[in-house]
């Protein structure tokens, strides 16, 4: 989720790179061609520099058949907005050794519809898959701050900044809920520690003003 957009339009991923695909995905379900693995290695490096249609191009010229295939179209599909396409691929690894990079996908596009129990409840199984992936920690992490379980969306963040101690987009979502749970001076602290630009820190400020914005509406609802 990026600042200046509306909550409701938010992905979980607070205000860091959407577009990241895992840096693993590889160790798992590979396809049995060496070749074709040189050419999903390619196409991760073309998701993970925001190349998406040039991404989904060569995807498809590689007519691979592995779950890394079909994981990384889910991929494309999502960050390309078409998550009703990239739903039932998702689905599909739920079953095997991606199970939780599947429910992961899967809580990514609950949160962006803004199912946020749905989406916590996905993203809490690909954490228990997954649980030293510091995106999966930071997304749940995220989820839960907007379904206003701000404790455990705390430990989530400590998680991912412990497991990662130079991973920004941790770092800015504790910025986030320290903001929105109106701890000015623990929030101005951490920034302080983690050296964080002090127009990013503005930054965040407002975004945490929409997020308890969005989090009154839903609250009266």
């Amino acid at each position: 989720m990026g600042c200046g957009r509306p909550v409701s339009q938010m992905d979980l991923t607070g205000s860091g790179k959407a577009g990241a695909a895992y840096p693993n995905a590889q160790t798992c379900a590979a396809d049995p061609d060496p070749d074709q693995n040189v050419k999903l290695d390619l196409i991760r490096r073309l998701i993970d520099n925001g190349k998406l249609y040039a991404a989904l191009a060569h995807l498809e010229a590689a007519r691979s058949d592995s779950r890394q295939s079909a994981y990384l179209r889910a991929e494309i599909l999502r960050q390309t907005d078409r998550s009703e396409q990239a739903a039932p691929l998702y689905r599909e690894l739920l079953g095997g050794c991606m199970a939780g990079k599947g429910y992961h996908g899967l809580g990514l596009i609950a949160g962006r519809d803004s199912k946020i129990s749905e989406a916590i409840a996905y993203l809490q199984k690909a954490a228990i898959a997954l649980p030293t992936d510091v995106r999966v920690r930071n997304d749940l992490g995220y989820a839960l701050l907007l379904g206003r379980q701000f404790d455990a969306a705390r430990n989530e963040f400590l998680t991912a900044l412990e497991l990662d101690g130079g991973d920004s987009l941790a770092a800015t979502n504790m910025v986030l809920l320290l903001s929105v749970t109106e701890k000015k001076q623990e929030m101005q602290a951490f920034a302080a520690h983690m050296n964080m630009d002090p127009e990013i820190v503005t930054q965040l400020r407002a975004q945490a003003e929409e997020i308890k914005a969005s989090l009154g509406r839903s609250t009266q609802r």
